[in-house]
């Protein structure tokens, strides 16, 4: 709601009527002219900053200040300025969350400490993609409709929602929910819609991400012979057709009762020089790595702790002392990496035997020997060859040839 900021208080002060009524229409028009206006006012959206290379340069560099910032017509006064005077972009009101409107749409400006912010955009059509009405301005250079409005019905349906539900919803058909599931449990839905769907509906979505405390989920089986899993108490579930986990150094699988993989085809491979480890949990093993990180991240919080109950922070000292926990940050990613290398030193295992190879060698070795006996000791040539292949096979039996080394069993205890 509009309001006015009076920047003088006049007191009347004189008995004389005739020259009060005149002193006060005077005061009346001085104050009319003089105040801080603060009103929520319509802005027709001509223009949006989000390229890099159309950014104003600030000393040479690139001024981020400006991305997002739009540029267009106020509506109920086309004669009004951008604060401050001389600019000519209306930066987003909030630096954290930011809502970029498209040429034609209209957002909901404010002034504030002498500068204009841009907020929501005016809901015309309750549309999550299309929200522009022409015409409001006389100056508006907008004659045909952006390319990131969808003629078809699909990204014009608002997601259907229970009451009580917090939503974010993109012009594309995708949302994100904060609400309950079968109203027993806490449920947070990212979701990219599928193509007729304005439901949350994990049969019908394009791709899903489901986190919840309570209620259940039906996540049907890709596998047409196999029944639909029913899901329930605290769970994620992630529902695509492609999901991709990338872990840069580490990845993790661990259930407490079952740790179950099904497909039409599964694979299990290795990176060059790597190994598949097999068999029992090695408690002790798992006890020296958390140890490590155990201690590498009670250096790294004491450390931070002594940082935030620092008293009279100047700027130096919260510089050093970013870049220490930045040290020590990187102290315990090294911990983990080296404590790795240690563990493959002192872990016992088994070799996997090769059936197939060692027969291979074995019907290698009977072969030769018996061209071997059937060999005139005259034939000097053919017997070298002949024991040199022996040789050859027998060498691969002291190193093991037949054993697979990339694909190794803890040893059982006993």
């Amino acid at each position: 709601m509009p309001y006015k900021k009076y920047l003088n208080k006049v007191s009347l002060g004189n008995t004389n009527e005739f020259f009060n009524r005149i002193k006060g229409e005077v005061i009346n028009l001085i104050k009319a002219s003089e105040f801080e206006f603060y009103e929520l006012e319509l802005f027709s959206v001509q223009n949006i900053l989000l390229d890099e290379k159309l950014l104003p340069k600030n000393n040479g560099n690139i001024d981020y200040k400006y991305y997002g910032a739009i540029q267009g017509f106020w509506i109920n006064d086309e004669r009004k300025k951008i604060l401050p005077m001389g600019e000519q972009w209306v930066l987003p009101l909030d630096p954290s969350i930011k809502r970029y409107p498209i040429k034609g749409e209209n957002v909901v400006c404010v002034n504030y400490l002498g500068r204009t912010y841009y907020t929501t955009t005016l809901n015309h059509n309750n549309n999550p993609n299309h929200s522009i009405l022409s015409g409001l301005s006389q100056k508006s250079t907008v004659a045909e409709v952006p390319p990131m409005i969808s003629t078809s019905p699909t990204f014009h349906k608002p997601v259907l929602v229970e009451a009580g539900d917090i939503v974010i919803q993109g012009r594309f058909n995708n949302s994100i929910n904060i609400g309950s599931q079968d109203m027993v449990g806490s449920s947070i839905k990212l979701v990219a819609h599928g193509r007729e769907n304005p439901t949350y509906d994990l049969e019908k979505d394009a791709a899903s991400i489901y986190i919840q405390d309570g209620g259940s989920v039906k996540v049907k089986n890709p596998n047409s012979k196999l029944g639909s899993n029913i899901v329930t108490g605290k769970k994620i579930v992630l529902d695509a057709d492609y999901i991709v986990i990338n872990a840069k150094k580490q990845l993790k699988l661990q259930g407490g009762d079952l740790v179950e993989v099904v497909g039409s085809n599964t694979e299990i491979k290795h990176n060059a020089g790597g190994q598949i480890v097999t068999g029992e949990t090695e408690k002790a093993i798992d006890e020296i790595r958390e140890r490590v990180k155990k201690k590498a991240t009670d250096e790294f919080n004491e450390k931070k702790k002594e940082f935030i109950d620092a008293k009279n922070k100047v700027q130096e000292t919260f510089d050093k002392g970013i870049k220490d926990l930045r040290k020590l940050d990187e102290k315990m990613k090294d911990a983990v990496q080296n404590i790795e290398k240690k563990i493959k030193q002192i872990r016992q295992v088994s070799f996997t035997f090769d059936a197939q190879e060692f027969t291979k060698l074995q019907d290698k070795v009977n072969k030769l020997q018996a061209e071997l006996g059937a060999t005139p000791p005259t034939d000097a040539v053919k017997i070298v060859r002949i024991t040199k292949d022996l040789l050859d096979i027998f060498r691969s039996f002291s190193t093991l040839d037949f054993m697979n080394k990339d694909i190794v069993t803890i040893k059982k205890k006993k």
